[in-house]
């Protein structure tokens, strides 16, 4: 354990040491912030944009479907593509760990990353919603909005154990980043094109978190769709391990 505790702690150390890394932190400050105060000053003009209390659920749409993806597969590049091909993943493994706790801690220090990323997110948007004048959250709406980005976060560690195994498929990380960018457009399109496609795609669960805010689905929905998002998080984790276990550094 106290080994796998190092690995995560170094892997984090990466990840603040890149500068993309404090970059997307910054945007991702700034972007509810101008959003809050765009949609205030278009409402007159277009009187369908507004700040309202459900801003942070508007956000989180946004985040979930395009900004916190882009931000996996950018870490995920780094974190294994990346350091293939300038063979710094060899000084990893010639550390007393095993290949288990090296692919495990790389995981667990994105999902770190994410879980920050999305605190952030909704700390922002909350503030912004006070700053632009739309005021008045009960403590009910905090737990339904911390409830959301829950369900949010938990459907994008599913959707990192996809993109994590088809990482372990390239040696470049540009190429790692176009092909699966082109994936997930794909995945995201395909349910328009293909009946019944969505409900086995893990990259159509990205607005999972709608499930959760409406007092009409049934739980027993609510359950087998987190089961559906656990098992293919299992299968998507054990299936890049055992590529990442046979991959030379």
């Amino acid at each position: 354990m106290g080994n796998l505790q190092a690995a995560i702690r170094n892997e984090l150390r990466l990840m603040l040491y890149r500068k993309k890394t404090l970059a997307f932190f910054i945007v991702s400050a700034a972007i509810p912030i101008l959003a809050a105060f765009a949609f205030r000053s278009l409402k007159p003009v277009l009187g369908i944009f507004s700040v309202n209390p459900s801003f942070p659920i508007e956000m989180l749409g946004l985040y979930t479907a395009l900004w916190i993806p882009l931000f996996l597969l950018l870490s995920l590049a780094d974190s294994f593509p990346q350091e293939v091909s300038s063979r710094t993943l060899k000084l990893a493994l010639l550390r007393p760990v095993t290949r288990m706790k090296v692919y495990l801690a790389k995981l667990s220090a994105i999902a770190i990353g994410v879980a920050a990323l999305m605190l952030l997110l909704l700390t922002v948007t909350l503030i912004s919603n006070a700053m632009a004048g739309s005021v008045g959250q009960s403590f009910h709406e905090w737990f339904v909005f911390a409830k959301a980005y829950f369900a949010g976060f938990i459907s994008m560690l599913a959707l990192a154990t996809v993109f994590s195994m088809v990482a372990q498929l390239f040696r470049s990380a540009s190429g790692f980043l176009i092909f699966s960018i082109v994936l997930y457009a794909a995945a995201k399109i395909a349910p328009y094109f293909v009946g019944g496609f969505s409900a086995f795609s893990l990259a159509s669960y990205t607005d999972w978190y709608v499930l959760w805010l409406s007092g009409t689905v049934a739980t027993s929905r609510l359950f087998s769709s987190f089961l559906f998002l656990l098992s293919g998080t299992v299968l998507f984790f054990s299936l890049g391990y055992t590529l990442f276990d046979r991959k030379e550094a």
